[in-house]
């Protein structure tokens, strides 16, 4: 379902700068109530607290994700709690997370396994270049719960102002503290039924320019209990005037199935082709997630 939407550690934002603090902060408005720097911070549906770095604040949260950011110093620390079992899931929605983006990435230090806090962890530094062409560095760490679940972080800054986010962003992640998530099966049972979401549009043919229709269909089983499938199929056809035979046409499909949770107002899927995470609305016999809206069948 929604395979189209980048992975839980993406939102729909892109940083076209960190150069400076004033710069984060325009990106990223401070709410009315933010964290005092040094103060505890909770994402309490994930059962998930950290203490927010002095100097620094939460400056936005959308869905899961927390962006944190400083009066004083340079970048901004992006946290997200998410479903992971191994190091490769975590590491996956960071790749997502980078796309969505629209940022590529390079390792400047390879990932590496370890223990923070008593949680394992995952490591790295990438380096990649913002859509002004200047270089950004990201620090990256994971920490893995025994619960199925941990957190990203990644603290993104200049490459001249990495090793000072660097000792920030491990102050963060050795305050994590974890607990086993809240999840919602009141909503997991609500979703039980067969959703679709269709999207058609025709062009009418004509002596000088032709016409063509495009059509994509998605269907999304819950068995209200945890399992789900999902399948989607989408046809495009081109008329061409005056030709034999009318035109071309071109038809695809895709599916997937697994598992099924929700945290809050995330909902989870683990299918043959990875995990995927979106926050969503359900009622009135609609559930809107990632920007699509599917009616209930």
């Amino acid at each position: 379902m929604l395979r189209s939407v980048a992975g839980s550690f993406a939102v729909a934002l892109v940083v076209t700068m960190i150069p400076s603090p004033d710069a984060a902060a325009q990106i990223m408005p401070a709410p009315s109530t933010p964290n005092a720097s040094g103060a505890g911070n909770a994402l309490a549906d994930w059962n998930v607290s950290y203490r927010v770095p002095s100097g620094w604040r939460v400056g936005q949260t959308t869905g899961r994700l927390q962006m944190l950011v400083s009066n004083t110093d340079a970048g901004m620390i992006f946290l997200a709690p998410g479903m992971y079992s191994t190091p490769q899931e975590a590491v996956a929605d960071l790749s997502a997370f980078y796309s969505q983006m629209q940022l590529q990435a390079y390792p400047v230090e390879q990932p590496a396994m370890g223990t923070i806090g008593g949680l394992q962890s995952v490591t790295a530094t990438y380096a990649s270049a913002d859509q002004m062409g200047r270089m950004v560095h990201g620090r990256y760490i994971a920490l893995l719960t025994s619960h199925g679940t941990g957190v990203n972080m990644l603290a993104m800054t200049t490459p001249e102002k990495i090793q000072g986010l660097r000792a920030t962003l491990d102050q963060l992640a050795a305050s994590v503290k974890a607990g086993a998530p809240s999840v919602n099966r009141q909503a997991i049972a609500a979703l039980a039924g067969q959703w679709i979401l269709y999207a058609g549009k025709s062009d009418p043919v004509t002596s000088s320019s032709g016409g063509s229709s495009r059509s994509h269909e998605e269907t999304v089983v819950f068995d209200g209990r945890g399992s789900y499938r999902w399948s989607s199929s989408t046809q495009v056809s081109v008329m061409t005037p005056g030709a034999s035979g009318g035109g071309a046409s071109n038809a695809s499909s895709d599916g997937d199935q697994g598992t099924y949770t929700v945290i809050g107002s995330t909902l989870v899927f683990k299918g043959t082709k990875g995990q995927l995470a979106v926050d969503f609305q359900l009622g009135n016999g609609q559930l809107i997630a990632a920007g699509k809206t599917y009616v209930r069948q």
